[in-house]
């Protein structure tokens, strides 16, 4: 069975004849290559396939596109619609845990702030009570609840404080995207290390007005030697010395005819 060959882009891509265009019925295969099936696949299966190289170089996938196979088409439009049922299934899942978190933090905090916690914070806990007087006897009663009570609630307490301050992160970060660039995570980073008692927020704007202002110094200095170029070009086209046709200077004034013929005699 003979193949043609066919040059396209300078690629030589292989052309079978009719006789050759694809499998027999018997091995057809009706089911769909997900991404799971993509990923199952190692250098061992396929050389290009190392999980760590980062091919550089190609041309573009929209070429290729053109010149595969039409059952390797179909194949990556079922992995790509596999990747897309698998993002979707993903973001609902963390809409769904989103909202399942929510609805615990309005819990929690409905039971720390509200009306039993308002109640403990009437009675003093610290205050020692007569135990041989009625009265008394109440008050130390309410106090030893309010203390099982502020026991059982401090796990809790603990909880709604780390997710209150997850929340007020992630709304700092949706705020300020630059936090995820280099020039000032990494030295956000850095100053938290060296100053444990800084909140992130405290951080970033201390980098952010240290980073602001050399840039600002930056193109002060830039706008500054640009203007000081300027000038000299302006300088060199307005005076100094120029040259006759002669071949000899001319001067706008005696005191520079004296320097130039000073300064030839001290290099001879």
């Amino acid at each position: 069975m003979e193949n043609n060959e066919t040059v396209l882009d300078n690629t030589s891509v292989q052309v079978t004849d009719g006789s050759d265009a694809g499998p027999d019925n018997s091995s057809l295969d009706d089911s769909n290559v997900t991404l799971d099936d993509l990923l199952t696949l190692s250098k061992e299966d396929v050389a290009e396939f190392d999980d760590n190289v980062n091919h550089k170089g190609m041309r573009p996938l929209s070429h290729w596109m053109k010149h595969i196979p039409e059952d390797v088409r179909k194949h990556l439009a079922n992995i790509r619609a596999d990747y897309t049922r698998k993002t979707q299934e993903l973001s609902k899942m963390k809409s769904s845990l989103e909202e399942k978190e929510a609805e615990i933090f309005r819990k929690n905090n409905h039971i720390i702030n509200g009306p039993l916690a308002e109640k403990l914070k009437g009675i003093n806990l610290e205050e020692q009570y007569d135990l041989f007087d009625p009265e008394g006897m109440k008050a130390e009663i309410q106090r030893q609840a309010g203390l099982m009570l502020k026991e059982m609630l401090k796990p809790a307490q603990e909880q709604l404080e780390v997710q209150q301050r997850k929340l007020e992160l992630e709304a700092f970060k949706a705020k300020n995207p630059e936090l995820t660039q280099p020039e000032y995570k990494l030295p956000i980073i850095e100053l938290l290390k060296s100053r444990p008692e800084l909140k992130m927020e405290d951080a970033f704007y201390i980098v952010k007005a240290k980073v602001d202002s050399e840039k600002l110094s930056a193109e002060k200095e830039k706008l500054k030697s640009a203007k000081a170029s300027a000038k000299e070009i302006a300088l060199k086209s307005t005076s100094g010395s120029r040259t006759s046709p002669t071949g000899h200077p001319q001067f706008s004034s005696a005191i520079e005819a004296y320097k130039y013929h000073k300064a030839r005699e001290a290099k001879k």
